[in-house]
This record gives C-alpha cells, structure tokens and sequence, in this order.
C-alpha cells in the first residue's frame, strides 16, 4: 500500500474536506452513482486492480475507465497497477462518510436536467452499462432510422440527410444500415489517432446505436412538417447527432467528453467533404 495512502487514512485531519467549497469543485464527480460507488469502495478498501473494481462495479470496461478518467485528479495507480485514492480523493471520501457531501450535491438544476436531456445521458448510461438493455435499444433504434429513410425517400450520407427518387426502398433500408457501420468504422479509427485507445468496441457500436436516435427521429419529421421547416431543422439534428457520436465515444472509450470532441469535429469535418465532393451541400 503506498505510503500516502497509509498517511491520509491514519490522519483525521487530513481526512477531512477543509471546506464545502473545496467539495464543490468535484460537484459533477459527486453527481454519478457509479463514480459515488469508485470512491467508497476504493476509500474502504484500499487498493484494488481494475478487475476487482470491474467486478464489483459490474460495468463495462470503456465505462469504467471513462468514470476514472473523470476522476483523474482523485485517483492514482501504484506500482502494482492498483488504483487508490490520492490525498484529494480521501478527503473526498472523509467528506462522503460524515454526510458533508449531502449538504452541497442537491438537485440537478433545470439546466443540468435540459442538458441531460439532449445528450441522453440516462439512456446512454444504461445502455453501455446493462446489454441485456442496450443491444435491444440500439438495434430499435436503428431500424426504426432505416424504415424511416425507405419511407421518407432519403439516403443517409454518414451524419447528414439528401433526397432521393432514383434509390427503392430496400437500398435505402440497407443503405442506412451501411451508413451506420460506416459511421462506426470512422469512429474506432478516429479513436485510435486521436486518442490510442483500443477495446470497448461492442460499447462503442452500442453507445453509436443510440447515438444515431436524431438521424432516425429525423425522416419522420421530414414526411409529416412542411419541406421548408424540416429543411432548417436538419442542421441541429446533425448538430445533436454530432454530440451524441461524442458522448458514445466517451462512454466507449472510457474517456472525458471534452478528449472526444475532436474527433466529433473531424467526422462533421469529413461528412462536410464528402457532402462537397458529391456536390451535395445544398439539401
């Protein structure tokens, strides 16, 4: 066990949060039950390998990596690639135990629960954590976008919508699915350039599935409003599906939103190329 461990666990006075404002630095840390989980149980029972903390957690490896990327600051590693909490992280645990914490993690404000909203953040949570759950969601989801692209005579061009009379409709259905696994090889190529991150790929495929609900909700939308409303509501649809494509990375390959990002960017980036490459960036 390293030393620091034993120093901070031996020591009330380091244990204990010198102020409310210092916990409310790890307000959104504190906000996941999961991550709640980390703490405890990394604060109760000392250093663990990820395959113990896998196994008691009980979630997947991208989302369990995601949630101690966000934990950086709280978390360290040994020598033994065991994972502890460093001074930081036991005066937060100190703070969890005597019930401080309560007292500054209230609510979710309106905000907070719009912009949960939009990312789909309890539906990704359980999607890539549970897949018995997720699986099922996903394919939903993506055959629902597939029969409303054969219906609504629209072909998919990756994150991005151009109208067809030419393609029947079984091309269309399988065109959508194409696009989709297309979206899913950019995505775990993208993830090892930016970020050399290998494995979590069925999270990923599940997290994109999900990720794909605003190109799925769209051709509905197209066929029922008029031509000119459901034109100017397709950006923000390709705006959304951008961000979710970045929270599915994130949960996927275990990493922070903020580091999926760029690789949002570069795949709007490369859909705008193919867009003008086909003359197609007119709707």
């Amino acid at each position: 066990m390293p030393e620091r461990f034993k120093d901070i666990t031996s020591s009330r006075h380091h244990g204990a949060l010198r102020s409310e404002d210092e916990l409310a630095r790890w307000y959104f840390v504190l906000r996941s039950p999961l991550r709640l989980k980390i703490i405890r149980l990394l604060g109760e029972r000392g250093p663990l390998p990820f395959k113990e903390l896998k196994r008691e957690l009980g979630a997947g490896v991208g989302t369990i990596y995601y949630h101690l990327s966000v934990m950086s600051d709280l978390i360290g590693q040994d020598e033994k690639k065991r994972y502890y909490l460093n001074e930081l992280g036991m005066r937060v645990f100190t703070a969890l135990r005597d019930g401080t914490f309560s007292s500054v993690v209230g609510a979710p404000t309106a905000i907070e629960k719009v912009l949960k909203f939009f990312l789909l953040s309890p539906l990704f949570r359980t999607a890539c954590e549970d897949v018995k759950v997720g699986v099922p969601v996903a394919l939903l989801i993506v055959l629902l976008g597939a029969f409303g692209c054969s219906q609504a005579r629209l072909m998919p061009v990756l994150l991005f919508y151009i109208r067809t009379s030419a393609a029947g409709a079984l091309e269309l259905f399988l065109h959508y699915l194409g696009q989709q696994m297309l979206i899913f090889l950019a995505c775990e190529g993208l993830s090892i350039l930016f970020l050399r991150r290998l494995g979590g790929e069925h999270q990923l495929l599940v997290g994109l599935g999900v990720a794909s609900l605003p190109l799925a909700i769209f051709p509905y939308i197209y066929m029922f409003l008029p031509y000119e409303l459901s034109c100017r509501l397709l950006p923000f649809f390709h705006l959304w599906s951008i961000l979710l494509v970045c929270s599915a990375i994130s949960l996927g390959k275990g990493v922070r939103l903020d580091r999926s990002l760029p690789i949002g960017l570069a795949l709007m980036f490369i859909n705008m190329l193919v867009l003008a490459f086909l003359g197609l960036l007119r709707f």
